[in-house]
């Protein structure tokens, strides 16, 4: 049996850090893909047909995948998965949109904005909120052949959380943004057993946007309660319930 790695790249999850590590261990063998519009989405039976086409390569990357991994024959793909907390993760994203100006209407809000305005105008507006509301559990709520389900609800956006449950609990190779190094550092021992040599020596965090990591997750989220206030802080954690359970889950199966 062929075993592979499929890394799930979660925008602003670290995802460029972890294949910076893939190129490194696996060089030329290790290849990413993405189709060429930001909405579109790559099931399982096409990720299946790359990997089949691309008979000596190791390791897989796109922001396009969507668990479950698919299922073959000829190889087992192992799937791995960053999360992050939601609130540092949207964080990010409004500094990365106000210092890169992609054209995206979230870059031209977030120029405009300070990030109270942008997180209540994001949460506010009926295509912007999909930028600051449970985006984790959407990206990881699919079914085999399928997206997300979805619904608007009053106070955020409302995903699949069930099978985005389901979906994590399976992912052996699962880490946070916030502890890149200790998590990816588990990943050589359970690779090595389904024949795969993998090293982390230079798990250095590339790509990294408005993260002081020499602060704790609870120092960082400290800081910006201070500059959202309490009722947008409040808000924000209310219209991301779901991802929150979702770290809150990784990080216990993480620690087990």
């Amino acid at each position: 049996m062929r075993h592979v790695i499929c890394h799930y790249h979660i925008y602003k999850n670290s995802g460029t850090s972890f294949d910076e590590i893939l190129r490194a261990n696996y060089g030329d063998r290790h290849v990413c893909f993405d189709g060429p519009y930001p909405y579109f989405s790559i099931g399982q039976a096409e990720l299946a047909k790359i990997i089949q086409r691309n008979p000596g390569a190791k390791s897989f990357s796109s922001h396009q995948i969507c668990l479950p991994p698919p299922c073959s024959l000829d190889f087992t793909a192992h799937p791995v998965v960053f999360l992050r907390h939601p609130i540092l993760r949207i964080y990010s994203v409004y500094k990365y949109k106000r210092e890169e100006n992609d054209g995206t209407q979230t870059s031209i809000d977030a120029q405009s904005m300070d990030f109270a305005t942008w997180c209540r105008h994001g949460l506010e507006h009926p295509q912007e909120i999909a930028q600051v509301s449970n985006v984790q559990t959407r990206m990881l709520g699919g079914t085999y052949g399928n997206v997300s389900l979805i619904r608007r609800g009053k106070r955020g956006m409302e995903y699949d959380l069930v099978q985005a449950r389901r979906n994590v609990s399976s992912v052996e190779l699962l880490a946070r943004t916030e502890h890149f190094q200790d998590d990816v550092g588990r990943f050589a021992a359970i690779l090595q057993r389904y024949g795969l040599a993998f090293e982390c020596a230079d798990a250095a965090a590339h790509n990294v946007t408005a993260s002081d990591f020499s602060l704790s997750v609870e120092q960082r989220l400290g800081l910006i309660a201070e500059e959202l206030g309490d009722e947008m802080f409040n808000r924000l954690l209310t219209a991301n319930r779901q991802d929150l359970v979702l770290y809150d889950e990784a990080s216990r199966a993480i620690q087990r």
